[in-house]
């Protein structure tokens, strides 16, 4: 079984298409496919998110309104996953889709609209987007991304059963690079993943150990 953490920013495009090209992982590998989508809040999104909807670069008032909309969308993000993976990640791939289309506008009645489509309990979504326990989740996350040293989205790491004490981090992830690297591995089973990681450059495919 293949355990895929992508890290993503989540109002961003390029990783909208990064993590449609994880759900299409699960039908070309023959193996099981365990994954979530985890989002980053740093510096480097909230630029890289001002960029992306062509906003104001040099204003202090934008920076700080992008920098909180990008954190209530991860807090509402975590309040979704509270009712089910699943629906939590069909959550966050619908409101992508819905600022992908409509542009820079994010609102408490989008949230609202976006989880009644995802299939979540409204009452409960709206409690929980504010609640204690998601921004301890939020700072979970944080956490783990800082120690990885994980500073860009549409980063992953992937988990292989059958190597339990190593990962593989794609700093700059793709469909191609992922069922590649897979396939050559299980292909020469008697390859160590040492010798295998000698294969990519760094800037493709990286081993690191699990804890």
């Amino acid at each position: 079984m293949l355990e895929i953490h992508l890290f993503v920013n989540p109002l961003g495009m390029r990783c909208f298409r990064c993590e449609n090209d994880v759900l299409r992982v699960d039908k070309n590998l023959n193996t099981k496919i365990s994954y979530q989508f985890i989002p980053m809040f740093n510096m480097q999104t909230i630029t890289d998110t001002i960029e992306l909807y062509k906003l104001d670069r040099c204003s202090l008032t934008v920076r700080q309104e992008v920098a909180d909309t990008l954190h209530q969308v991860i807090m509402d993000y975590k309040a979704a996953l509270f009712q089910g993976g699943r629906r939590g990640r069909r959550y966050l791939l619908l409101l992508q889709n819905e600022m992908v289309k409509k542009g820079w506008h994010y609102s408490d009645e989008l949230a609202r609209t976006v989880a009644d489509k995802s299939g979540l309990d409204l009452e409960m979504f709206m409690e929980d987007r504010h609640s204690k326990i998601a921004k301890e989740a939020f700072k979970k996350d944080q956490a783990m991304t800082n120690s990885l040293g994980i500073t860009r989205t549409a980063t992953a790491i992937v988990y292989d059963s059958k190597e339990p004490d190593y990962g593989y981090l794609m700093p700059h992830f793709d469909y191609e690079t992922l069922i590649e690297s897979y396939r050559n591995h299980t292909f020469n089973p008697h390859q160590s993943v040492q010798d295998f990681a000698k294969q990519y450059h760094p800037h493709t495919l990286r081993i690191i150990k699990s804890n």
